[in-house]
């Protein structure tokens, strides 16, 4: 046993970020035994596209007339669109997904929303972090944390850890930089009892050797030649912010099995005006990205076990507004990419006649999108998660 007093002695040899959170002693175990076993399970990384991304811009309805005739200046011309079948294709912008879906590695979920949909920013990604109607303090991420502590979560981006990933019995990491691995080595607790004794002052030191295990690792990593690829361009240029969470994300799964889920985000989808511009920008950060990271990943022998989701707090109007941009919306498509995705449509192109307000209406309810992706990617029941939801959408290949 070790005294509070050693605890804070040793804490304060730290000379980078760990982050504790408020973790329970259940998981403080479990984190000390991710670090010591390692695994092949399946991993899921969860990318937020933040202010409400144009849907119908993004996987355009290019064969509907009254897709172009709502959007006299931010219409897709067909002959620029990336086609995906006869009705609908990709921004022209996303030719890093376009070429995941030819090898069949990009699932286009179609009309996703949920009943009486919210148009507020805040309020819309409450709803969507926290998997519930009504809302609940917790995340849907943080909830499945809770319940099987061997998905532990990872938050990578700036600001607070979002609702997500938010549990009840533990704490997600949260990571801006490759800067924040920058632990010392020998920042240890040295226990005189034995490690299994679960007290609180314990399990903290089993978290804090088990942070530092990692850090060692990433320190290497991020100061030798062959990392440079993942945090930087060829030409020695910063990545885009996408891009760079993603290649945390990336040399984090390549150093063990510390974490199983990871969420991001990148934000300016907020388009009310002047939108052509800004968002075929941000529609080719995501593309490139996204694509790019499964490449490297492939090429680190991880594709069967990462699978990506793609989904924004709600879409936009169909009709342009007088700013040539677009006002918040309702329903919008959600995307899957991967390896093991079953690529292809689910759902059918947006129903421009049958609106909601003037917005797209929803055919899928983000839940049961949710609770199909726990069930079959990571082979846990949802209904503790989601409570009873559909769980049959079809979004793996062997399916």
């Amino acid at each position: 046993m070790f005294s509070r007093r050693q605890f804070i002695a040793h804490a304060g040899l730290s000379g980078g970020l760990v982050c504790l959170g408020n973790v329970s002693p259940p998981a403080w175990a479990k984190a000390a035994a991710a670090e010591r076993a390692g695994g092949a399970g399946r991993m899921l990384v969860v990318v937020e596209l933040d202010g409400g991304n144009d849907g119908l811009n993004t996987v355009v309805p290019y064969a509907d007339d009254l897709y172009h005739r709502n959007r006299p200046t931010l219409r897709v011309a067909p002959k620029d669109v990336l086609k995906l079948d006869d009705h609908l294709g990709l921004h022209p912008s996303m030719t890093g997904l376009a070429k995941l879906w030819d090898k069949g590695r990009l699932r286009v979920v179609n009309n996703v929303g949920y009943p009486n949909p919210n148009r507020s920013h805040s309020r819309a990604l409450e709803i969507w972090r926290s998997g519930k109607l009504p809302t609940e303090p917790t995340g849907w991420l943080g909830r499945v944390a809770d319940k099987h502590p061997e998905l532990a979560l990872c938050h990578v981006g700036d600001g607070a850890i979002p609702l997500a990933v938010r549990q009840r019995t533990g704490a997600a990491m949260s990571l801006g930089t490759f800067d924040d691995f920058r632990l010392r080595g020998d920042a240890r607790i040295a226990a005189n009892g034995p490690a299994a004794d679960d007290s609180p002052l314990a399990q903290i030191a089993a978290r804090f050797d088990a942070a530092a295990a990692l850090a060692e690792r990433m320190n290497h990593k991020t100061s030798t030649h062959d990392s440079q690829p993942a945090s930087q361009s060829a030409k020695g240029a910063p990545p885009a912010k996408l891009a760079g969470h993603l290649a945390i994300v990336r040399a984090l799964m390549e150093q063990g099995d510390e974490f199983r889920v990871f969420y991001t985000s990148t934000s300016g989808f907020d388009t009310h005006a002047d939108q052509a511009y800004r968002h075929r920008q941000s529609l080719k950060e995501v593309s490139d990205a996204v694509a790019g990271f499964l490449e490297e990943i492939d090429t680190s022998g991880l594709g069967e076990r990462v699978l990506v989701l793609v989904f924004s707090e709600f879409g936009r109007r169909l009709r342009e507004n007088g700013q040539h941009g677009t006002d918040h919306g309702a329903a919008a498509p959600v995307l899957l990419a991967g390896q093991a995705v079953k690529g292809g449509f689910l759902g059918g192109p947006p129903d421009l006649t049958n609106l909601d307000a003037g917005d797209v209406a929803y055919k899928i309810d983000y839940r049961d999108l949710y609770a199909s992706l726990l069930r079959q990617w990571l082979d846990i029941d949802p209904t503790s998660v989601l409570g009873p939801r559909d769980t049959s959408l079809k979004v793996v290949s062997w399916l």
